[in-house]
């Protein structure tokens, strides 16, 4: 199993949102996948944003049962892959022993990334605003999920 790890702030919009993105767009792969998520400063058991559940909905995702969870270093240890939101949170998942070989800001890898389309935090803001962060995180996604059925065709091969 190929083990991913989205990373934001609180684990109730965007990392949530960008897991249910690479799963989409995996497609019959994503059961080979374990695609997690979690917060830097998540408080457990919180409901994904409302307004992150309306726009994961309109594109036919279902954000209702998701709970938040903070980051583990066990988590961090075990991902193939792991995938901060912004600059700011790869200090704290390196931190907690995430290999700096295998962690990314989103919107800087696959290299050359998209580095002016950055994601950030639309909590508390409007649904426009949310609108705006899952367009961000649905192209990012579109460019990283090649790079996971590579991964995955390698490690059948």
């Amino acid at each position: 199993m190929y083990r991913v790890v989205f990373v934001c702030t609180g684990n109730t919009c965007r990392s949530p949102l960008a897991g249910v993105a690479l799963r989409g767009a995996l497609g019959a792969e994503a059961d080979r996948v374990d695609v997690t998520s979690g917060g830097t400063a998540a408080w457990e058991g919180q409901p994904a944003s409302e307004p992150s559940v309306t726009v994961a909905a309109r594109d036919g995702f279902d954000l209702r049962s998701h709970r938040s969870r903070r980051v583990t270093p066990e988590w961090l240890r075990a991902a193939d892959l792991v995938v901060v939101m912004e600059r700011s949170h790869l200090a704290g998942v390196l931190s907690l022993g995430a290999d700096p070989e295998r962690t990314h800001v989103i919107s800087e890898w696959p290299e050359p990334g998209a580095p002016d389309l950055t994601v950030y935090d639309p909590y508390g803001d409007s649904l426009e605003a949310y609108e705006e962060t899952w367009h961000r995180i649905r192209t990012h996604v579109a460019r990283i999920a090649p790079h996971v059925l590579e991964a995955l065709r390698t490690r059948s091969a």
